[in-house]
Parts: C-alpha cells; sequence; structure tokens
C-alpha cells in the first residue's frame, strides 16, 4: 500500500455504505451507555464520557431523516481536533486505500464530500465539516 493515500474508515448505516476519512476518526467503540443532553435534536443519542471528555453522539440516520440507528451498532469517535462528537453508525466494514478506488465523483447532496465506485459497489464519503455546519446551523436555529 502506498503512503500517499489516504485510508479510509468504511462503515454501514441502514444498509448503504459510507465512509469518513481515517484522519478524522479518533477510534472506534463498542455501544456505550449514554447520558441524555437536555433539549438537544433527537437524532443526538445522549453524550459520553470518552477518555476524560464529554462527546456528544449523533446518530446518523436520524440526522438524515431516517429512523434510529440500531444500539448494537458502533460509535465512531471523530478526532477531537475536529469536534467532540461521535457518530452512531450501525457496522464499520473495513479501512481501505483511495488506491483501490475504481471511480471517484462529487458528492450531489450536502453531506457528501464524494461517491466513491470500488470494486464492491459505491461508497458515499462524507464530509464531517459539512455535518458540523449543518449542526451548527440546526442549534442555532437556521436550519433544517
Amino acid at each position: 500500500m502506498n503512503e500517499g493515500f489516504r485510508r479510509l474508515l468504511v462503515f454501514t448505516l441502514r444498509d448503504e455504505k459510507y465512509a469518513l476519512d481515517l484522519r478524522e476518526v479518533a477510534e472506534v467503540l463498542e455501544p456505550t451507555p449514554t447520558f441524555p443532553i437536555p433539549r438537544a435534536p433527537r437524532f443526538f443519542s445522549g453524550i459520553i464520557n470518552f477518555h476524560g471528555s464529554l462527546v456528544a453522539v449523533l446518530d446518523l440516520a436520524m440526522f438524515f431523516g431516517g429512523k434510529p440507528g440500531t444500539a448494537a451498532g458502533k460509535i465512531l469517535v471523530a478526532d477531537r481536533n475536529i469536534a467532540n462528537l461521535a457518530f452512531q453508525v450501525d457496522a464499520v466494514e473495513n479501512i481501505v486505500s483511495e488506491e483501490v478506488l475504481l471511480e471517484e465523483r462529487e458528492g450531489d447532496d450536502d453531506m457528501t464530500a464524494r461517491h466513491l465506485v470500488m470494486a464492491d459497489g459505491e461508497i458515499r464519503e462524507l464530509s464531517v465539516n459539512r455535518i458540523l455546519e449543518s449542526l451548527e446551523a440546526i442549534i442555532s436555529g437556521e436550519g433544517m
């Protein structure tokens, strides 16, 4: 594997495949108890203690307008330099290198950075920055 290629963490959400740049993910956790966040939008599952820091858990399935994600899924904790935020997903598939991409094209919605075509299908690479911008707009009363 060439060191010049980014690596992507591939996960599933409602039978669709998504990816995040591995550099944006600090850790993958098993489901852990969450504590409610008063007056937070419903798509926040709660808050967790992650190595001494409080981290909000975003249920991506609900955030994308669907039903709540599976409680038996995984928690993807974002790099602390990005945000104190974690994503609840259904399952983690694997880690792949960009060098295995057959094709890529720009995202066609607010949360997708790129559509990636691999030998086993298409994956939506999410933009953590766009998710954060959307969350900020919603919380400040400007979004959705």
